[in-house]
């Protein structure tokens, strides 16, 4: 992992831990408090990790449908902390015979038509959630912290790929991982008590980069929200 991102994944952690500090006394007010919560949905990643091939003949899909699941608790009426799993999600890209070009920070070439399919593992979350007091159904809330994520490249087709000077046919040809920051809205609407159904939507705090190249993740869910 480069050293900017662990300083500020270390800088961010940190400032969890102090908002904790803060905000854990107010949580001696047990009937103010809302009860933990959890949420099990859908979600649509945009991923745009392969977007730098972009040009003549090239075909991108940079779209997956996945699932994910959060666990809320309430530390004070407003402030939750969230930890949640994404299942993995795939996106790819078809090259034609004879391009080139530069992909994280390494040139590469084709001999041959083929596809290109960043394949992310399951990935996992750590923030905080801040709902402002507000009365009836209808609640909005903003969120951010930590998305630990890791992903490998995959070449496939008739076609042959050189990458870094080494040449790969139907296999993993780069291997990544780390951790982002990021940031988020939702809302969610109370259908009857302590079930809800929730909407969010979280994208990169930050333009994070491997090699020269961002890695830019967002997604939108649709999530049903259950209280204990």
């Amino acid at each position: 992992m480069p050293i900017s991102r662990l300083i500020m994944s270390s800088k961010l952690i940190s400032t969890l831990m102090v908002i904790f500090l803060i905000t854990f006394p107010y949580a001696s007010s047990a009937h103010e408090v809302p009860k933990p919560s959890f949420t099990l949905g859908g979600m649509l990643i945009i991923d745009s990790a392969l977007d730098v091939l972009e040009g003549s003949g090239v075909t991108i899909d940079d779209k997956d449908i996945v699932a994910n699941f959060t666990a809320n608790y309430y530390v004070s009426p407003s402030l939750a902390f969230e930890g949640g799993v994404i299942t993995g999600h795939e996106i790819s890209a078809s090259l034609p015979s004879n391009d080139s070009g530069t992909l994280h920070g390494n040139s590469y070439s084709t001999s041959g038509a083929l596809t290109i399919t960043a394949k992310n593992n399951t990935s996992y979350l750590f923030g905080v959630k801040y709902s402002p007091p507000t009365r009836g159904a209808l609640s909005v809330y903003g969120k951010a912290g930590l998305l630990f994520w890791d992903a490998e490249f995959i070449v496939g087709g008739s076609g042959t790929l050189t990458y870094n000077g080494s040449t790969y046919n139907s296999k993993t040809f780069l291997q990544v991982d780390g951790s982002d920051p990021y940031i988020g809205i939702g809302m969610s609407y109370e259908i009857r008590k302590n079930t809800s159904f929730a909407f969010d939507y979280i994208t990169p705090a930050s333009t994070n980069a491997i090699n020269g190249v961002a890695l830019d993740i967002s997604g939108f869910s649709a999530s049903w929200l259950r209280k204990f």
